[in-house]
């Protein structure tokens, strides 16, 4: 029997398992309005930039792409873009328009803080009555795509959360449904065992070309990731080595072919597993994956790290006795059941596969109910 989840439908494109209203800024100087409009209604979710004035060529697209994208994101019912004139906000809203999502625009120019504040708010409500009418609907699981992360990694975390998220992660794949793991710089000293789950040459190409040209942009700067990895988080929690972190950090994938390498913020053209070659810092990677049409992502923590993303609700999983007592506030998934009771990773798996679906299906998750959560969207070039 296929396996199913709760989510509202949308005209195009996957199913979500959210049905946010996005409030979402197109320059850093909007941000305070748009926290305003979100805290004003609600059914609404903010999210803020920083810069894109000021950023130019490529990295100007690539603000505006990464910003549209979380538009896109099929949790997202509508989106009311808050700018400080048209052309920017055009911009983005010309990549949003094509999904058939409704998209409203405000802007600070030339009424001020109070008007724009006033008539967003307006149509924000507008767009998250119109939204509330929607009713979940039976979807299959393979619509989802799911992030897969780790951070404030230890011991506990290549034994136990991390290989419960890959089984769950191999479970969605056969269901025929799509994960992305990312962080490239965790994959440094393991990188040629993931290589070869790569479904053909060119993909193991890709993948090694992007791990090593993470490592030698690092040498160029003066870090030697293989000395200053594992982080001081990871030392504490008991890791001593890159390669140890590495091969922890992989269990999350799975055993599944490696079908794709994306660049930040794509979205993947097929399903499977795919790999992001994204910066390891989880709001930055977490952002990330709302960009490239991540309905969820399950994080695995060691020490603890409680950040959720805005628009992708975050699975926190924990093995670490310690952790789950001192940060129980933070943690959705219990697998410390592998060393208390001999429980097997498939096992654990499998209810993190469970539960997933019933995230998927409308269950909060704790960086939701405690809005513990954060935009960042990379960049890479300095300001004009």
């Amino acid at each position: 029997m296929t396996k199913t989840f709760l989510g509202y439908r949308r005209d195009s494109g996957p199913a979500g398992v959210r049905n946010w209203i996005a409030v979402i800024s197109v320059m850093d100087n909007c941000n305070p309005v748009t926290r305003t409009i979100a805290q004003a209604v609600a059914g609404t979710i903010p999210v803020t930039t920083m810069f894109v004035r000021g950023q130019f060529g490529a990295d100007l697209d690539f603000a505006l792409d990464a910003l549209a994208g979380m538009g896109r994101n099929p949790n997202v019912a509508g989106v009311l873009l808050v700018g400080l004139e048209e052309s920017s906000t055009e911009a983005v809203a010309s990549r949003i328009r094509p999904t058939g999502k409704p998209v409203e625009v405000v802007h600070l120019q030339p009424h001020g803080t109070i008007e724009c504040i006033a008539e967003g708010t307006r149509r924000a409500a507008r767009m998250a009555l119109q939204a509330s009418r929607a009713r979940r609907e039976s979807c299959p699981i393979s619509e989802l795509t799911i992030g897969v992360e780790c951070g404030g990694s230890d011991t506990t975390s290549g034994l136990s959360c991390n290989p419960a998220i890959g089984r769950m992660a191999d479970r969605l794949i056969e269901d025929g449904g799509t994960i992305i793991i990312s962080e490239t710089s965790e994959f440094i000293g393991a990188e040629h065992l993931f290589a070869q789950r790569a479904i053909d040459a060119q993909v193991e190409q890709a993948f090694l070309t992007a791990v090593r040209g993470m490592e030698d942009m690092a040498i160029r700067r003066g870090v030697n990731m293989r000395d200053s990895q594992p982080a001081p988080d990871n030392k504490r929690g008991g890791l001593t080595t890159v390669e140890e972190k590495a091969l922890g950090a992989m269990a999350k994938a799975g055993s599944s072919r490696l079908m794709g390498v994306l660049g930040y913020g794509q979205a993947p053209v097929r399903r499977g597993l795919h790999f992001m070659d994204a910066p390891s810092a989880a709001v930055e990677n977490l952002t990330a994956f709302a960009i490239a049409g991540c309905q969820l992502t399950c994080f695995g923590t060691g020490v603890g790290n409680p950040i959720g993303n805005m628009l992708a609700p975050t699975l926190k999983v924990c093995g670490n006795v310690n952790t789950l007592k001192s940060m129980r506030d933070n943690i959705d998934v219990d697998v410390s059941a592998v060393f208390e009771s001999g429980a097997s990773i498939a096992d654990l798996g499998d209810r993190l596969y469970d539960y997933v679906a019933e995230v998927g299906s409308g269950t909060s998750v704790t960086s939701e109910l405690l809005n513990v959560r954060e935009t960042a969207v990379s960049r890479f070039e300095r300001s004009l």
